[in-house]
C-alpha cells in the first residue's frame, strides 16, 4: 500500500506555528504595533480635535453674531436670510440709520453692500460697544461673499428653474476615437480614475511588505532545520514535501494571525479615537441644513455606487482574497526554496536574493511605462499574460477584478495558475532540501544542483 504523501504535515504545521507565535520577535512586534494602534490612533484623534477646538476658540468677551444689519446700496432687493437662517437680518437704507438703530448692539454687525465699479463690495462694520471679535466679523463677510450668488439671483428676479440652470456644474472630458470606442459606454469619472491608481498601488505595497516581513522568516525556518541536530530524526518521520508544506502553512497562518490582531487593534483604536473626538467636540456645529443635506446626498450616492458596482465589483471580493492568499503562499514557497539552498545562517544573505529579485522584477514587469491607445497612462500594464503568470498575477488580477477590467472566469483561471505555482515551488523546495541535506559549503549553482539531481537519480 502506497504511503500518504502528506503524512506528517499536520504535526509539522502545529510545531512550526507554536514556535513562530512564541518566538520573541513575533511576540514583540505583535504587542508593540498593537499597542501603538490602540494608543496612537486615539492620540492622533485627540490632537486633531484639540487643534480644531483651539482654532475655533475666540478671544475673551467674544460672542457669536446674533443679528446682521444689512445696508444694501445696490439695485434690486434680496432676502439675506438665505445666507444663514440662524442669524437675524435687518434691512436699512443708510449706514447712519443702521448705526443709530437700537438693533445695533454688542451682538450685531453691520454688513454694507456697495458696487463702486464693476464688482460688488461687502464691508463688515463693528459697533463701538461690539462684543463680537474682528475675526468673527471678517469670517462672516467672507462667508457672505462666497455665497453672494444666491443674493444676485434674487436681485435678478429669476425663477428657481432659471437659477438652477445658471448654477448647474459643467464638466469636461477628452476621449480618443479608438477602434473599440463605444459612445454609449459610461465614461470614467475622477473617482474611478483615482481608484484605478490607488488599488494597484495598495496591492503592490501590501504584497511587498508581506513578502519582506515574512519571506525571511520562512527561509530562516527551513534553514534552521538543516543546521539542527534533529534533522536526521525529522527526515526519518516526515518526507521533505509535507515538511515544506507544513512549514509554509504554519508561517502563513502566523502572519495572518498577526495581521488580524493588528487590524482588530486598528479598528479598536479608531473607535476609541472617534468616541473621544465626539465627547470633546461641542454638540452644535455651524453646518446649515442645506450643507447637511448635501453631505447626506453625497454619502448616499457613494453607497449606491458601491452597491451597484459602478466603481467596484463587490462580487469579485472572494476571488481577490483567494488570490492574495495564494500569492502570499507563492512568495513564501519561494522563500522556502531560498532556505533550502542555504546550509548555514551566513548563506541566507545570498539565497534570499532569490525571492527579493523575483518580487522586484515582477513589480517592474507589471508597471506600465507607455501610454495606451487613448494616450493616457495607467499604473498597471494591460498585457494579458501578466494576469496568468503566477508571480505577476498577484499584482495585477486583484485590481482588475475589483475595477471590472477582468471577468470572474478569467479570475478563476489565474487562481488555478497560482495554485499550480505554489505546488511546484513546494515540490522544488522539497527536492532541493533533500539534495542538500548532507551538503556543506557555499550554496550550489543551478547547474550544480541539476548535476546532483541526475547523480541521485542514477544511483536509484
Amino acid at each position: 500500500m502506497k504511503a500518504n504523501p502528506l503524512a506528517g504535515t499536520g504535526k509539522v504545521f502545529g510545531f512550526t506555528f507554536r514556535q513562530t507565535c512564541l518566538s520573541k520577535g513575533w511576540l514583540l512586534s505583535t504587542i508593540l504595533i498593537a499597542t501603538l494602534l490602540l494608543g496612537g490612533i486615539p492620540l492622533i484623534f485627540f490632537g486633531i480635535t484639540h487643534a480644531m477646538m483651539k482654532d475655533e476658540e475666540e478671544p475673551d468677551n467674544s460672542k457669536r453674531i446674533q443679528s446682521v444689519l444689512v445696508v444694501d446700496e445696490t439695485e434690486g432687493t434680496a432676502d439675506y436670510s438665505v445666507l444663514d437662517d440662524t442669524v437675524k437680518y435687518e434691512a436699512f437704507s443708510t449706514i447712519d440709520e443702521a448705526i443709530g438703530s437700537e438693533k445695533c448692539n454688542e451682538n450685531a454687525i453691520i454688513l454694507r453692500v456697495t458696487k463702486p465699479d464693476s464688482k460688488y463690495l461687502l464691508t463688515a462694520y463693528l459697533p463701538e460697544n461690539a462684543a463680537v471679535s474682528r475675526s468673527r466679523a471678517s469670517g462672516f463677510a467672507e462667508y457672505a461673499a462666497a455665497h453672494f450668488t444666491e443674493i444676485l439671483l434674487q436681485k435678478a428676479d429669476m425663477s428657481l428653474e432659471e437659477a438652477a440652470v445658471l448654477t448647474m456644474p459643467v464638466q469636461t472630458s477628452t476621449e480618443s476615437l479608438a477602434k473599440d470606442y463605444d459612445p454609449d459606454a459610461p465614461e470614467d469619472d475622477d473617482l474611478s480614475e483615482a481608484l484605478g491608481f490607488l488599488i494597484p498601488f495598495l496591492m503592490l505595497m501590501l504584497v511587498y511588505m508581506m513578502v519582506i516581513l515574512y519571506g525571511q522568516s520562512m527561509a530562516n525556518s527551513v534553514m534552521l532545520e538543516k543546521t539542527s541536530k534533529l534533522m536526521e530524526t525529522i527526515l526519518t518521520a516526515v518526507e521533505p514535501f509535507p515538511l515544506m508544506l507544513g512549514k509554509l502553512l504554519a508561517t502563513a497562518s502566523a502572519a495572518i494571525a498577526q495581521i488580524f490582531i493588528w487590524i482588530a487593534c486598528g479598528i479598536g483604536g479608531t473607535l476609541i479615537g472617534t468616541g473621544l473626538a465626539v465627547t470633546m467636540l461641542p454638540s452644535k456645529t455651524d453646518m446649515t441644513m442645506e450643507q447637511a443635506q448635501s453631505a447626506a446626498v453625497m454619502i448616499d450616492g457613494a453607497v449606491e455606487n458601491l452597491k451597484s458596482g459602478s466603481y467596484l465589483t463587490l462580487a469579485a471580493l472572494p476571488q481577490v482574497f483567494l488570490i492574495l492568499a495564494l500569492g502570499f503562499l507563492l512568495y513564501l514557497a519561494l522563500g522556502a526554496v531560498a532556505g533550502a539552498l542555504a546550509t548555514k545562517s551566513e548563506d541566507l544573505n545570498k539565497t534570499n536574493v532569490v525571492f527579493v529579485l523575483v518580487l522586484v522584477l515582477s513589480m517592474f514587469m507589471c508597471l506600465n511605462m507607455s501610454p495606451d491607445e487613448g494616450g493616457d497612462f495607467t499604473m498597471i500594464s494591460a498585457a494579458a499574460w501578466l494576469r496568468y503568470f503566477p508571480f505577476t498575477a498577484l499584482l495585477t488580477v486583484p485590481s482588475d477584478l475589483l475595477l471590472s477590467k477582468m471577468s470572474l472566469a478569467g479570475g478563476w483561471v489565474s487562481i488555478l495558475c497560482m495554485a499550480a505555482g505554489v505546488i511546484l515551488l513546494v515540490l522544488l523546495a522539497a527536492v532541493v532540501y533533500r539534495l542538500l541535506v548532507l551538503y556543506r559549503g557555499n550554496p550550489p549553482t543551478p547547474k550544480a544542483l541539476m548535476q546532483m539531481f541526475r547523480d541521485q537519480k542514477a544511483e536509484k
